[in-house]
């Protein structure tokens, strides 16, 4: 006679738990690919705030009614706007190569075989495309400031604090 196992849960048989890692790592790549598709397609057919024309004009239209209020001269208003204008190039061509590596990055995460070596290089190259958009900025950043005086700087800072647009080197000023 054998005794009446105590613990029946011992008995049970588990299936192969392969299949559910397979499952796990597709359930977290696919709201990637989807982010990444969404973004691209939005930059394609023109979503808005996405349409490099119409964006453009307001940020040209931002720029002068912040230096206006800042109490800038019409001198200063054309050297700032020099500086974005000679940045503008330099910004379009960082952020399409930033747009092309994510791009590749989906494309690497789609295909059939993760070549994981491949992946980490885009990554590395993603991260020097924001790292040389960053630095066009602050460049930008640096060359306006030099241009206004101390008080407009501060009254700059204050309106780009006020309407939520935050930035590291910018939250010093304060």
């Amino acid at each position: 006679m054998t005794a009446p196992n105590p613990n029946p849960e011992t008995n049970t048989v588990r299936a192969p738990r392969r299949g559910l890692r397979r499952w796990s790592w597709l359930m977290l790549a696919l709201p990637l690919m989807l982010g990444g598709v969404a973004y691209n397609a939005a930059n394609a057919y023109g979503f808005p705030g996405h349409d490099g024309a119409g964006q453009h004009e307001r940020m040209q239209a931002r720029l002068d009614r912040i230096l206006t209020d800042a109490g800038a001269t019409d001198a200063q208003k054309a050297q700032v706007k020099s500086i974005w204008a000679n940045l503008g190039p330099q910004l379009k061509a960082a952020r399409q190569q930033h747009m092309q590596l994510r791009q590749q990055i989906g494309q690497a995460l789609a295909a059939p075989t993760i070549d994981t070596n491949a992946i980490e290089k885009l990554r590395q190259q993603s991260l020097q495309a924001i790292d040389n958009t960053s630095k066009l900025l602050t460049q930008g950043m640096v060359q306006t400031a030099q241009v206004l005086t101390p008080d407009q700087r501060q009254k700059v800072l204050s309106e780009i604090h006020r309407h939520g647009h935050h930035h590291p080197m910018m939250d010093a000023g304060e």
